[in-house]
């Protein structure tokens, strides 16, 4: 909670700081917040590649407040970089924003997870022409799965099945195969029925490789 209290009260001088234009001033106040809440240079950041972002963060207690309050840094960091037309810098930070949202949902131990759903679904569709790793896009299905988003992942699970990835189809299998256990109710909060779960699931064990 104190995490949270802080990050509210840096993200309040950063919104207004954007409202002003002045970007420098917002970027400094995002940079100072990372180190002093979190522990985390973001200047160092731009070298360290996602997974090791995520086991650098894994290492420390109390890692899933830290995720979630990194989280929120990084994607207005990344807002900074896109509003001063820096492309490539602003979709490394979102990336990186949208794993380490990911991963504080799926430690359940976020209150309330669902009021980051939207900015998490925001990244996902702004990102959608950039290329995901396989073990993000293996966690953008993990995701969708938690927040009871089915038929998302059945469409994330169908393109990456193009690939012809073995990994992707395991757990494809192990996706619909859960599926099958949930009630109808939960299913169709999902926006899928139980045919299209045993269909679906009968067409990933068909495939051949």
């Amino acid at each position: 909670m104190r995490l949270v209290e802080m990050l509210t009260a840096v993200l309040t001088k950063v919104l207004l700081n954007k409202e002003k234009k002045d970007y420098i001033e917002a970027e400094k106040e995002i940079e100072i917040a990372a180190k002093t809440i979190v522990g985390l240079d973001l200047k160092m950041l731009k070298i360290l590649d996602i997974e090791n972002l995520v086991l650098l963060m894994k290492s420390t207690d109390l890692y899933a407040g830290r995720f979630i309050v990194s989280a929120e840094l990084l994607n207005e960091y990344g807002e900074i970089f896109k509003l001063t037309e820096k492309e490539n810098e602003s979709i490394d930070i979102h990336q990186k924003a949208l794993r380490l949202y990911i991963e504080a949902i799926l430690t359940k131990e976020i209150p309330d997870p669902e009021k980051y759903y939207p900015k998490i679904n925001e990244l996902i569709s702004n990102l959608s022409s950039t290329d995901f790793s396989d073990e993000m896009n293996i966690k953008i299905i993990d995701y969708y799965e938690f927040s009871l988003q089915y038929s998302k992942a059945e469409d994330k699970i169908f393109d990456l099945l193009e690939t012809q990835n073995p990994e992707i189809k395991s757990k494809a299998i192990s996706f619909y195969k859960k599926l099958i256990t949930r009630s109808d109710e939960e299913l169709l909060k999902g926006n899928l029925n139980r045919e299209e779960v045993e269909a679906g699931l009968e067409e990933i064990l068909n495939l051949k490789y």
